[in-house]
């Protein structure tokens, strides 16, 4: 058995949790990337080519991640060939301000204020967001007093949401058809460049994410978020059936109140911050990549890889 997957996002994460879990590995690369990715030993098979639409092809088990909608886009995702680990269907979930909206809501999680246009007050601070997964790119904060010329440059589908002036937080869960659990597996903060504001107050940077960093949660929070997660894939069973297997991460804004401003319906790229709560559940350090390995190992073993691959 080979597990495959695109040279982009979390692929070091899940090749090295897939090299732990002795399977071997192909990684699709362009050839722009080839040199830092052929320096490292984790793939045994380097396909390098400009068409990331090959791994549509694979004979393998493709791990999908934040990159595949934008390389392969949904259509091509959902009639492919190859077997993906999770359930393909639920990858465009995260896709819309609709579909995202109607998930957080079947499951009860309350989540950020969306502003209409004739509710802004041009003294308040709103924060528009730009759909689907993108990075933080084109998000930006700006008084309701700015909205009407800022707004007037943008294309892309997008809506005005209360600013909340809290902290962010990322919250990375596992479910596991296999094992018939939930597993919270890490919490993450983005460090986006316009941080860099509170050190150069020259002009406004933008909300693009640079990188993430693991957070240790006041305990008393986890036991909410983890409600939230098992709320979140009972919700999931009945909108997109089989509903979740493996990975996906809930996004929320705190304030001492959580507010969900979105989900991962994949591994999350703010899993490659190194997390602990994996040892929870495991003997060992786990991570995401790591235990979406497993998940593939405990299903071969018992002969049920059909339940956590599509």
């Amino acid at each position: 058995m080979i597990i495959s997957t695109i040279a982009s996002h979390s692929s070091l994460q899940i090749l090295l949790g897939a090299k732990d879990e002795v399977f071997r590995t192909r990684l699709y690369v362009k050839p722009e990337r080839k040199a830092f990715y052929a320096s490292t030993r984790l793939a045994d098979e380097l396909v390098v080519t400009e068409d990331m639409g090959a791994i549509l092809e694979d004979e393998g088990i493709v791990i999908p991640h934040g990159s595949f909608v934008a390389y392969l886009g949904l259509e091509g995702i959902e009639r492919a060939k190859a077997k993906f680990f999770g359930n393909r269907r639920f990858l465009k979930w995260e896709t819309t301000f609709e579909l995202q909206d109607k998930a957080l809501d079947g499951a009860g999680i309350p989540r950020i204020r969306v502003i209409e246009p004739d509710e802004v007050e041009p003294e308040k601070l709103y924060f528009v967001r730009l759909e689907g997964p993108r990075g933080g790119s084109g998000h930006f904060i700006a008084r309701g007093e700015e909205l009407d010329e800022k707004l007037g440059e943008l294309k892309e589908p997008h809506r005005i949401e209360e600013f909340i002036p809290g902290v962010y937080l990322y919250v990375h869960f596992f479910y596991s058809p296999i094992l018939g659990r939930l597993e919270l597996l890490g919490v993450d903060e983005r460090v986006v460049i316009a941080d860099g504001n509170a050190r150069w107050p020259v002009k406004p940077l933008p909300y693009t994410i640079a990188g993430n960093v693991g957070v240790a949660l006041r305990e008393s929070l986890l036991p909410r978020l983890y409600d939230y997660g098992l709320a979140f894939v009972e919700a999931m069973k009945k909108l997109e059936p089989p509903g979740i297997i493996g990975p996906f991460a809930l996004h929320f804004a705190y304030d001492g109140s959580f507010r969900a401003i979105g989900f991962a319906s994949r591994i999350d790229g703010g899993s490659n911050a190194l997390h602990w709560y994996g040892r929870l559940y495991w003997n060992e350090p786990m991570s995401v990549g790591r235990r979406i390995a497993r998940e593939i190992r405990l299903a071969i073993d018992e002969d049920r890889l059909g339940e956590v691959v599509t």
